[in-house]
């Protein structure tokens, strides 16, 4: 339950420090590699419980 409240927290630092893409599965094909999977990293984060997999990761932006 720990790794869940980390990789939340992480998220949503993420979400509000930079500009962020998410995505959002729902059914049996968000369960496609595994049924419970948390992952997060410096590239995103992302959950999957069964029949519900999310993520979030960075996106990059260009300077004028």
């Amino acid at each position: 339950m720990k790794t869940v409240k980390v990789t939340l927290v992480i998220a949503a630092a993420a979400f509000l420090g930079m500009g962020c893409a998410s995505t959002l599965t729902v059914g049996p094909q968000a369960n496609n590699d595994s049924y419970l999977d948390v992952s997060a990293g410096t590239k995103g984060a992302s959950v999957t419980v069964p029949f519900v997999k999310a993520g979030v990761k960075a996106t990059e932006t260009k300077k004028k």
